[in-house]
């Protein structure tokens, strides 16, 4: 499959009329359910969002594998990104790429387990979430997971109240530190009256 597009659209945003020109290109190959591959390009013009908005010049793109070996296992991966360029100095506004890959075992017919793994160059964040999954019958679920986030060190800021003196300061590393640590159990169950 492959596919061509030129959009004009018109957004409002802020007070202010912007006309707005993209071009897009994209496709994508499936082979006998066992490989897939897409993607999708576009180039044109965007609006910053934010107390001064204007219209620049951007792309956005995703690109996309999944794999299927075999019934029970399906892998992907996937690369997101977004950038824009300031018109009136031709500096770039924002660069974001987005790496994820998600991976889902199938057990049994009622277990399964999932993997996600993310990282944004842009926010220098990383998560890694792994949820369990168990269909007690078609309307009760129960789910246990776990839940890890990380984070380039000398962008997070250090808000703890009760340590005034280290208020709003940064690590001083390059490395992921982690932010965030959770366990979670839910329980899902649909009331029918």
């Amino acid at each position: 499959r492959l596919n061509v597009g030129v959009n004009r659209d018109m957004e409002r945003f802020g007070g202010i009329n912007f006309d707005k020109t993209s071009y897009s290109f994209g496709g994508s190959v499936r082979t006998f359910q066992i490989f897939g591959f897409s993607g999708y390009f576009s180039y044109g013009d965007q609006v910053q969002y934010g107390s001064s908005p204007f219209l620049g010049a951007g792309s956005t793109g995703n690109i996309r594998a999944s794999l299927r070996p075999f019934s029970r296992l399906q892998s992907e991966l996937s690369v997101r990104t977004s950038n824009l360029i300031d018109p009136f100095d031709d500096t770039e506004v924002f660069d974001v790429k987005i790496v994820r890959a998600q991976s889902t075992y199938q057990f049994s017919e009622r277990l399964l387990l999932r993997n996600i793994m993310e990282y944004n160059t842009f926010s220098r964040k990383l998560g890694a979430n792994v949820l369990f999954t168990y269909r007690v019958n078609s309307g009760t679920v129960f789910f246990v997971g776990y839940d890890d986030r990380y984070q380039q060190g000398d962008l997070i800021l250090d808000t703890d109240n009760n340590l005034a003196h280290h208020q709003n300061q940064r690590f001083f590393t390059t490395d992921l530190l982690r932010t965030n640590r959770a366990f979670f159990t839910k329980i899902s169950y649909l009331f029918r009256y």
